[in-house]
């Protein structure tokens, strides 16, 4: 049987928030030489990422420590280390992380349309936050190659390849950023179209949920884009208003990322040891309804649902083992009983 989830969830969540925030802040510390390649303009990036850090440690370990979602984490680990299985629970993820999070084929088959506005939204998403993050910790700096003419990546001082900055490979690195924000921008578009002409879209979006992520995600891809404007095509005008307009969007996206729909990129990952428990319900005995005799669901499953509720306060007794047919048949017939003043079917 699975243990229940801490009872002391807040303080486990604030202390592990911390220690996110603090470990970040060292490895940016030292990571940047000591802060000798830090590059003071992008403190505020910094800053943010620190925040952001805390946030969300504390989202995370108050979402896992919900009772239901602590039960699938803690049996889903135990299902993926079970020592028979490990070799082939390893390769089993390899897929998973293929399928669900770098093809993310799940959305696929909902709607082409979906699946193309996730992808360019969450790589173009990806793309930047690699780029931006190890430049703004002062992890990564581009000096000079020892020939004099091209350029060299180094990480944390060490040097790791040059390049020519005429080459497709200079291009790439200096134009990552704009990359991923024409993929962000059109994830956008394809998005806003199916929320305004889909009906069903209609139905369950909302503001918070759907339409600010959208917008904070347009307004840091837009003014990024504008920042490589101003220097390339505009002779610098207007430079610092843009970029501490783009810094401002930056830092609102990372500190309300944790709070708002967004998150799940987080919990994704976690989310993939689902599959393991599933497995382990089809393949091992089936809960059997105490009423018709017929087996209805997996018994692991019903029974860590059973403690679940209980956990939360919830407890329907021997209701709980029948089958949804035979809970279906009960009210009928109770609802029968009682036009004819019967007495009550249990």
């Amino acid at each position: 049987m699975t243990k229940s989830p801490p009872k002391n969830s807040l303080p486990i969540a604030i202390i592990g928030g911390l220690i996110c925030s603090l470990g970040l802040l060292a490895a940016v510390y030292f990571g940047s030489g000591k802060l000798t390649r830090f590059d003071s303009p992008l403190a505020a990036y910094t800053a943010a990422t620190i925040f952001a850090a805390f946030a969300f440690a504390y989202r995370y370990l108050m979402w896992i420590q919900r009772p239901a979602t602590w039960r699938y984490f803690v049996a889903s680990w135990k299902l993926f280390v079970e020592p028979k299985k490990l070799v082939r629970n390893i390769l089993k993820l390899v897929g998973l992380l293929i399928n669900n999070i770098v093809l993310q084929k799940f959305i696929g088959k909902r709607s082409t349309t979906r699946w193309l506005a996730h992808m360019g939204m969450a790589w173009g998403c990806l793309i930047a936050f690699a780029i931006t993050f190890p430049l703004s910790w002062g992890w990564i700096q581009f000096g000079v190659a020892p020939d004099g003419y091209n350029y060299q990546v180094e990480f944390m001082s060490i040097p790791q390849f040059a390049f020519d900055p005429n080459s497709v490979v200079g291009w790439l690195l200096f134009n990552g950023l704009n990359i991923s924000a024409f993929l962000v921008l059109g994830g956008i578009g394809l998005a806003m179209h199916r929320r305004v002409f889909q009906h069903g879209a209609h139905a369950v979006q909302s503001i918070e949920n759907d339409l600010i992520p959208l917008v904070l995600l347009f307004a840091v891809s837009i003014t990024g884009l504008m920042i490589t404007a101003s220097y390339k095509l505009m002779g610098g005008a207007h430079f610092s208003f843009i970029s501490l307009l783009h810094a401002f969007t930056v830092i609102i996206l990372l500190l309300w990322m944790p709070f708002g729909k967004l998150f799940h990129v987080i919990q994704r990952p976690a989310q993939l040891g689902v599959a393991y428990y599933k497995e382990a319900g089809i393949e091992g005995p089936k809960a059997v309804c105490i009423r018709s005799g017929d087996e209805y669901q997996s018994k692991l499953h019903h029974d860590d649902l059973v403690e679940v509720m209980k956990e939360v306060g919830v407890d329907f007794g021997d209701h709980q083992n029948l089958s949804p047919a035979e809970k279906r048949k009960l009210i009928a017939i109770n609802q029968l009983a009682a036009m004819e003043d019967r007495s009550f079917v249990g």
